[in-house]
């Protein structure tokens, strides 16, 4: 009996880690006239979408967090460096609703990522799990830049094109966005715009930074418009997945049970 209680034990631990989720957030790449579909999978979770429109030489914006209090978003570059904003940003006829911070991306000698202290961190006086803001300029040339082989390889990323990073919480950087022509551009290829949306949603969890940079050197690209926030509940948007590990735990639970019923059996 005690052995059969100890395996049933393992057995349900391993299906309680299962349900932990893994799982980075999903990142939305969208012209501008379809920032409507980041915004109706947030209100689809019966959750409400916070703007903030950003204005010239203001780095901190408000919000309103999951239990409904105020709290701040405070634009910095990566390095903890001042990042202020100023002017605007058409093309094709479409402009961004705000003003917007350069990120004119180069390298350092500092860079983890080449292009990485160019770029803008936004940090979170209280975690979101949902969060958005325009980008200009991207991919209006740069996109048989080459990436240092080691970059390739620790990221797993393509060895040309001008990217788009994000990292959460400092956590390692992924490229959600590579362009290798304009067109894969989504503001270019349908309006002939260098304009696109850039959201995140993890309904696994909360993050209390983001950090945004490009890699094509050579771009002017700016990140601004109109911020937007919100908290969608755990599970909601559909990007957990089991971990690996929790996986191989609950088949040796499972395995002690089906091998305790033979011997029983037998």
């Amino acid at each position: 009996m005690f052995k059969a209680l100890r395996t049933f034990t393992i057995a349900s631990a391993a299906l309680a880690l299962s349900s932990t989720a893994m799982a980075a957030p999903v990142v939305y790449n969208l012209s501008l006239p379809n920032i409507s579909t980041f915004d109706s999978v947030i209100t689809g979770t019966g959750s409400s979408v916070v703007t903030a429109q950003v204005v010239n030489g203001q780095s901190v914006y408000n919000y309103i967090d999951i239990n409904s209090n105020p709290a701040t978003v405070t634009v910095t570059r990566p390095n903890g460096g001042a990042a202020s904003p100023s002017g605007g940003y058409s093309s094709g006829g479409q402009s961004l609703s705000g003003s917007v911070w350069g990120i004119n991306p180069g390298a350092t000698g500092t860079d983890p990522i080449p292009g990485f202290n160019s770029g803008l961190t936004f940090t979170f006086s209280s975690p979101v799990n949902a969060f958005g803001f325009e980008v200009g300029d991207w991919a209006t040339c740069c996109t048989a830049n080459t990436r240092p082989a080691n970059i390739q390889s620790t990221y797993s990323v393509p060895a040309t094109g001008s990217g788009l990073w994000i990292s959460f919480d400092g956590g390692a950087a992924t490229l959600p966005a590579n362009a290798l022509s304009a067109n894969d551009n989504p503001g270019y290829a349908e309006a002939s715009s260098y304009t696109n949306f850039i959201g995140a949603i993890d309904s696994s969890g909360f993050f209390s930074s983001v950090t945004f940079f490009g890699d094509g050197f050579g771009e002017y690209l700016v990140a601004g418009g109109t911020l937007r926030f919100a908290s969608v509940p755990q599970g909601s948007v559909g990007n957990d997945v089991p971990e690996p590990a929790s996986i191989a735990l609950l088949g040796l639970g499972l395995t002690g049970l089906l091998g305790l019923r033979r011997r029983r059996l037998g």
